[in-house]
């Protein structure tokens, strides 16, 4: 079974993008120590581009994103970070690394 891939993008309301970047970095840490099924949760920050957030995760298959989604630390990111996201957009796919 392929690993499963969020490619998720964030439209920041203007001038919320550090305290977004942030909050976020507190919930990688939460998520990569209490989820072994995450392989991999990168926040990434376009250059040029002042109001966008790119996260990067992969997890073993989708019961863990399903897990993840669930989890009380990803309901206080949602509520934490609801003011300063304008527009999420997520992608779900698969890891075809072979």
């Amino acid at each position: 079974m392929s690993a499963v891939v969020l490619l998720v993008e964030l439209k920041m309301e203007e001038g919320r993008r550090d305290a977004f970047v942030a909050r976020v970095q507190r919930h990688r840490e939460l998520v990569l120590a209490n989820e072994p099924a995450c392989q991999r949760f990168d926040i990434v920050v376009p250059d040029g581009a002042d109001d966008v957030v790119h996260l990067y995760e992969v997890y073993d298959d989708q019961e863990a994103v399903d897990h993840h989604m669930q989890t009380d630390y990803m309901a206080a990111y949602r509520a934490d970070t609801a003011s300063m996201v304008a527009d999420r957009k997520i992608v779900t796919a698969a890891l075809a690394n072979g």
